[in-house]
């Protein structure tokens, strides 16, 4: 995807790998008492929302393109899924913490997230 060298992205996917599993260790609670598990879900639902970034202002970057040539396009549609992925992500990461709160009732993709 990367284009990266066949040895490379197998470091890069051990790696990434590793993240997701000490990831869901940490969210897991299995080193903590009941109830730690929540509180490390809240801090990484905090984290996650102060560290996405924002969203493409593709209006903006359409007033900046001169000619539209074919890697702009593609360019542009990454944009618009990307935007469409950050929005799903927000409103993932809001809609878990309200269920947290106990002001939504935990659906079963809630459980999933």
């Amino acid at each position: 995807m990367f284009g990266l060298h066949p040895n490379a992205e197998i470091g890069y996917l051990t790696q990434l790998g590793d993240s997701l599993f000490m990831t869901i260790l940490s969210v897991s609670g299995a080193s903590s008492a009941a109830g730690g598990g929540e509180s490390a879900v809240r801090t990484i639902i905090s984290t996650f929302l102060k560290e996405l970034p924002p969203n493409f202002n593709l209006l903006e970057i359409n007033l900046r393109i001169e000619e539209k040539t074919p890697y702009l396009i593609v360019a542009l549609q990454e944009c618009d899924k990307m935007n469409v992925l950050l929005n799903e992500m927000r409103f993932s990461l809001n809609e878990l913490d309200q269920g947290l709160d106990g002001a939504l009732n935990i659906t079963d993709a809630m459980e999933t997230l």
